[in-house]
C-alpha cells in the first residue's frame, strides 16, 4: 500500500491529479488511514501509467473514461482505442494541414517589402493581413477536439 505522495512519484504525476482523477471518476476512491490518508495499490501505479501514456496520445480524460469503464466491466477496448487513434489521427492530420498553410502566410508575411502605410496602421504586414492582401484560408484549428 502506498500514500498519495509515494503513488504520483511513481506515476509520474502530482498529488492534485490523484485526486482530481479521483473525482472525475478515473480512479477508484482511495482507502483512508485512520488518520484520514489515502492509501493506493500497485493497481493505481498501473492505471495512472495508462492514464499518462493515453494523454500523450492525445486521448482525452473524457476518452479515457470511457475506456476504463469498458475495462471494469471485462471488456477489452483495444476497438474503441483503435477508432480513438484513427480519429486523432485524422485531427491531427487536418492540424498539420493548418499548420504548413500558417506557415506559408508567415513566410509571405515576412518576404514582404512593401511598408507603405495604411493610415493608422500600427504594422503595414499586419494591417495587409487584416485587409485581407495575400489572402491564404485561415487555421481552421476551432474543428479540432480540444477536450
Amino acid at each position: 500500500m502506498f500514500t498519495i505522495g509515494k503513488v504520483a512519484r511513481r506515476a509520474g504525476v502530482r498529488n492534485s491529479a490523484l485526486r482530481y482523477y479521483e473525482a472525475r471518476g478515473l480512479l477508484r476512491p482511495a482507502a483512508r488511514l485512520p488518520n484520514g490518508y489515502r492509501i493506493y495499490d500497485e493497481d493505481a501505479v498501473s492505471l495512472l501509467n495508462f492514464v499518462r501514456r493515453a494523454q500523450a496520445l492525445g486521448i482525452t480524460l473524457k476518452e479515457i473514461k470511457k475506456l476504463l469503464e469498458l475495462s471494469r466491466r471485462g471488456q477489452r477496448p483495444c476497438a474503441e482505442v483503435k477508432e480513438l487513434a484513427r480519429q486523432h489521427l485524422t485531427d491531427l492530420d487536418l492540424k498539420i494541414r493548418e499548420l504548413k498553410l500558417l506557415r506559408q502566410q508567415l513566410q509571405l508575411l515576412l518576404h514582404r517589402t512593401s511598408q507603405r502605410s495604411l493610415g493608422n496602421a500600427i504594422c503595414p504586414l499586419i494591417e495587409q493581413v487584416k485587409a485581407g492582401e495575400g489572402r491564404n484560408p485561415a487555421p481552421r484549428s476551432s474543428r479540432i477536439k480540444t477536450n
